[in-house]
């Protein structure tokens, strides 16, 4: 009896120090500001409760190692949760509630690297992933891990500082596209210094009022030297072909404000001004750097016309030999001053209704000057998927029809050249089975990459056939879904809170859920975010 007394007496007195010491220690977090999560893992050891410890297993603190808890605004600040959770939240990246997430922390190693060669890593690059639901708090004492990944890269590209002055570009389009358009420009025109002539197509709309100076003010704001105008051609020009009855638009056409722009533009050009680019509104580049390289190459003191041809031969046979100026069409300035005189008379004497086919016979009619063309220019006439362009690794000068054609969001895919310069669709091998195209996917294909001749593009886009072989060829077939999983890029990050001292670049890859095979069942998008050391 005595013996079950003294038993009670020492329990009681168990849970009595038991009581008084999570007390003390439960106003020490209170006065350091701890959560109270950290009390919480201490009851659980207290209490002899095995499905507790079983849902919130609690590794043993290291000997000697201080258990250091942030508060709320550190880890905010500090750690995967705050900013980096909350980009990965975002409304416009249409992330499943519940997502499989995997990250690596890279470093780039800038060299002198053969940037056409497909680098080979023998390790994965997925290497660990984890469960997260998006919808639910941050997992603070547990974030995604970020293994470390070091990768060969080309030299950065020279920051903006107004240095390409010596660059004029022009653009005849409607106001509703030039405004859809400006992030794009803003991508590779802002802070160089460049100019933009932009002449707005329907400025003089009767039932639509624009406001030139608020556009042009527009642009500014992000940087870019624009000028806007309304079209000096009111009405259309009669061209060879038209009977008499034809009626002529009025605004003019936007093809011959697109042929006109060469006088706009001269109207425009500085004692610095070396190179008139003739752009379609949707022409993109992905950085002015490699194109003013190669501009370089060729003498602008004389008369020049730079550009490539159409990248389906169909269109060279019913068009011509010519520049096509989705792709950018470039003139020195001593040949848009021969022009300049004769451009209304060369609309009256062509009968082809395209800017770029005005261009060329007025060109053939009036001066001796020839085509000459620019590797790296791409008209892309090509529809559907272009997958297969980019992960071929190819150096890119201009894209065109991204945002019609084909949807490709190329001022994100481009912006790794900030980080990098020319490794923008660099491509590396990872194990056996991975391949990284910089900015456009991470492919992992089903079969490994032993038996794809890798230096062929695959045939992704409609209609692949020999029309395409002069520009593209060689070709290997299209894959089938399940024999290739890719994860395509849909947001960057160039904005992330330093850590450490270190800014970070953030690239984040999808490969989106079926939401039509199996509609009863919860769709789970896996996402892999590559962290770029800048």
């Amino acid at each position: 009896m005595m013996l079950t007394h003294q038993c009670s007496a020492r329990a009681y007195l168990f849970v009595l120090v038991a009581i008084l010491l999570a007390a003390f220690l439960w106003t020490a977090n209170r006065l350091h500001g701890s959560p109270a999560a950290a009390f919480s893992h201490l009851t659980d050891a207290l209490t002899d409760n095995p499905s507790a410890s079983q849902q919130n297993p609690q590794p043993p603190p290291s000997a000697g190692t201080p258990n250091i808890v942030l508060d709320s605004s550190e880890k905010s600040t500090s750690g995967f949760c705050g900013h980096d959770w909350e980009f990965l939240r975002r409304k416009e990246l249409r992330l499943s509630d519940n997502i499989v997430y995997t990250r690596r922390c890279i470093k780039p190693v800038h060299g002198n690297v053969d940037r056409d060669a497909i680098a080979n890593v023998t390790s994965p690059l997925l290497t660990g992933s984890t469960n997260l639901n998006l919808k639910a708090d941050c997992p603070q004492s547990s974030p995604p891990p970020c293994e470390p990944l070091s990768l060969e890269v080309p030299p950065a590209y020279p920051a903006h500082h107004d240095q390409y002055h010596h660059l004029l570009f022009g653009v005849a389009s409607s106001y509703e596209r030039l405004q859809e358009s400006l992030p794009v420009f803003a991508h590779w025109l802002s802070g160089t210094g460049a100019q933009l002539v932009v002449v707005v197509s329907d400025a003089d709309n009767q039932h639509h009022k624009h406001d030139l100076p608020a556009l042009e003010a527009l642009y500014r704001q992000y940087n870019i030297a624009a000028t806007m105008m309304a079209p000096k051609l009111k009405q259309s020009l009669p061209r060879v072909g038209m009977t008499a009855d034809t009626k002529l638009s009025s605004p003019a056409a936007v093809e011959q404000l697109h042929f006109l722009l060469i006088r706009d533009m001269l109207e425009m050009a500085t004692p610095q001004t070396q190179w008139l680019g003739v752009l379609d509104d949707d022409t993109f580049f992905p950085a002015l750097h490699p194109l003013s390289l190669t501009l370089r190459q060729h003498d602008h003191m004389r008369p020049r016309w730079l550009g490539v041809l159409a990248d389906n031969w169909v269109s060279i046979k019913s068009w011509g030999f010519m520049a096509y100026g989705g792709a950018g069409t470039f003139l020195s300035v001593p040949l848009a001053k021969q022009l300049d005189p004769l451009l209304e008379r060369c609309i009256l004497e062509t009968a082809i209704p395209s800017g770029d086919g005005m261009l060329k016979d007025c060109i053939h009619t009036h001066s001796t000057t020839k085509l000459t063309l620019v590797d790296g220019l791409y008209q892309h006439d090509i529809r559907g998927d272009a997958s297969g362009f980019f992960e071929s690794g190819r150096r890119v000068l201009s894209l065109h029809h991204w945002k019609s054609w084909y949807r490709a969001p190329v001022d994100k895919m481009a912006a790794i050249t900030a980080v990098c310069g020319d490794c923008f669709l660099q491509r590396w091998r990872f194990g056996g089975d991975t391949l990284l195209a910089n900015g456009y996917s991470i492919s992992v294909y089903r079969d490994g990459l032993d038996a794809l001749d890798l230096d062929r593009i695959e045939g992704t886009f409609d209609e692949v056939d020999d029309r395409y072989d002069f520009v593209y060829a060689p070709f290997r077939p299209r894959l089938a879904p399940d024999e290739k999983k890719s994860y395509r890029l849909v947001a960057v990050d160039d904005g992330a809170a330093e850590k450490g001292g270190q800014q970070q670049f953030r690239q984040v890859y999808v490969h989106r859920a079926s939401r039509e095979d199996r509609p009863r069942v919860e769709a789970v998008d896996e996402v892999v975010e590559l962290v770029w050391e800048v």
